[in-house]
């Protein structure tokens, strides 16, 4: 079983990496919006892995931070969401899915590609009784926790990139970011106010 390891990153897709073990294995590991503009290629990274073993096939999942496995975890115990969702879930930040649960906020998560409405509502009745989300816990704040980037180093085509990856068109998500305030500077702020403006 694959729980954390360091690789260096050799190709990278819309939610997905090509990673080269120290031995020279290749391994094809999905990831969150989040994790992907926070790495790049020809580096390596160490990472939380989630391993999903099932009788036809075997999927890796990888993290940056152990809170977001964490939550990917607890995300795939609701029936009707697998990993690729999850992953796809996990795009809107942790922070921002937490506070979006807290206040039932399911226009936000009906936003994510393959969520509906009563998926949204599912969500939202499986998370709202956790620990983390009743005592409002930013389970992003470890000392070792890698920090969102801020705004000025974004290229409008990562977060055009990561919204249409949502389902929303180039056009709408480009005319949205130029109404958006300028003093907004991380993914967890930006990307809910693009959304809201969409």
């Amino acid at each position: 079983m694959i729980a954390y390891l360091k690789w260096e990153i050799i190709d990278l897709e819309a939610n997905k990496m090509l990673l080269l073990t120290d031995s020279g294995i290749w391994y094809e590991v999905w990831i969150s919006d989040i994790t992907q503009v926070n790495i790049s290629l020809n580096n390596s990274y160490w990472f939380y892995i989630y391993h999903h073993i099932t009788e036809w096939n075997q999927s890796l999942f990888g993290f940056l931070e152990k809170t977001e496995k964490q939550l990917f975890e607890e995300l795939i115990k609701i029936s009707g969401i697998w990993g690729k969702v999850a992953i796809q879930i996990l795009s809107l930040w942790e922070n921002t899915l937490i506070s979006a649960v807290k206040n039932e906020d399911k226009k936000l998560i009906e936003s994510i590609k393959w969520i509906g409405k009563k998926m949204a509502e599912k969500i939202i009745l499986e998370l709202k009784d956790k620990d983390f989300v009743k005592n409002n816990i930013n389970i992003s704040s470890s000392s070792n926790s890698v920090s969102p980037k801020i705004r000025d180093v974004y290229k409008e085509s990562d977060i055009v990139s990561t919204l249409t990856n949502m389902w929303y068109s180039k056009q709408a998500i480009e005319i949205a970011i130029s109404k958006i305030p300028e003093d907004l500077k991380t993914m967890e702020e930006i990307i809910p106010a693009v959304i809201k403006e969409l």
